[in-house]
């Protein structure tokens, strides 16, 4: 609709259209000088560039179509013309976001303002706005400290589990130490018990044959004092008589002359047929 707009007014009114693309000449110029002017929807260089471009086609559409009388009257139109070096002003910094760049560290710098050679998803370097330069860099940052975060946290947990093994090596050794020791007092009470019980019965049986013994020679004495005393006690029996030259070869010879028992001083006593030496042989 607006393309229709202009060229009618173009047919019926080129003056009035050169003279309107005169002052957007100029706008456009000033335009290309602050770097933009976002009131009239012209938001960097590379837009007022374009518009003055227009502008320029404008008045010259509109000069031919006025004739050379007209032409030769308006000076604004030949002050335009002669001031056509516009267009060749330095293109604005947003013109380069995303166009390729030679690497990392570099920046471009416009009016305080700066663009920067950032590396991009796919590896390649490209120029970023500040904006977006600066959001990379606090998302590194933070990418960063997170994982320095975890890094020091699965530190942290593998200590922790070192910690607990080395600890629960420990404990198990101190427990089988303990248990061993118990085992050894145990078996050392066992042995000291078993030792015990042997020296007893050892001493129980010492005991016991002493014992023994002391019967023995308790017996042997009382039967020794029951010779003795029956000895004594009992008168002689009366003997056969005996030749006082008599000699017996052993007990057996006295029994069979019937001369048992054989006292001292009778015939045929000797030493060797009283063999406990009390006087009286062959009992």
């Amino acid at each position: 609709m607006a393309v229709v707009v202009l060229i009618l007014l173009l047919i019926a009114a080129p003056v009035v259209v050169a003279f309107l693309a005169v002052l957007a000449l100029v706008f456009a110029l000033v335009v290309l000088l602050i770097g933009r002017a976002r009131w009239a929807r012209i938001p960097h260089r590379k837009a007022a560039a374009g518009v003055a471009g227009g502008a320029l086609v404008l008045i010259v559409v509109a000069a031919s179509l006025t004739g050379p009388s007209e032409t030769a009257t308006t000076p604004a139109a030949d002050a335009a013309a002669q001031e056509t070096p516009a267009p060749s002003a330095e293109p604005e910094l947003a013109s380069f976001v995303g166009e390729a760049c030679e690497g990392d560290q570099l920046v471009m710098t416009q009016d305080g303002e700066s663009n920067y050679c950032d590396a991009n998803e796919g590896g390649s370097f490209v120029w970023v706005a500040a904006a977006d330069h600066e959001k990379s860099e606090a998302a590194a940052v933070a990418l960063a400290s997170q994982q320095a975060a975890d890094q020091a946290k699965a530190q942290k947990a593998a200590a922790a589990k070192e910690a607990a093994r080395t600890k629960a090596a420990a404990q198990a050794k101190a427990e089988k130490a303990a248990a061993a020791k118990k085992a050894a007092e145990k078996r050392a009470a066992a042995q000291a018990r078993a030792k015990k019980a042997a020296q007893q019965e050892s001493a129980r049986t010492a005991q016991a044959a002493q014992a023994a013994r002391a019967a023995e020679k308790r017996a042997a004495d009382t039967a020794a004092a029951a010779r003795k005393q029956s000895y004594v006690a009992q008168p002689a029996a009366p003997k056969k008589p005996a030749s006082t030259s008599a000699y017996y070869k052993n007990c057996t010879a006295v029994r069979a002359a019937g001369a048992d028992p054989i006292h001292v001083g009778d015939p045929g006593y000797s030493r060797k047929l009283d063999r406990d030496g009390d006087g009286v042989g062959c009992e």
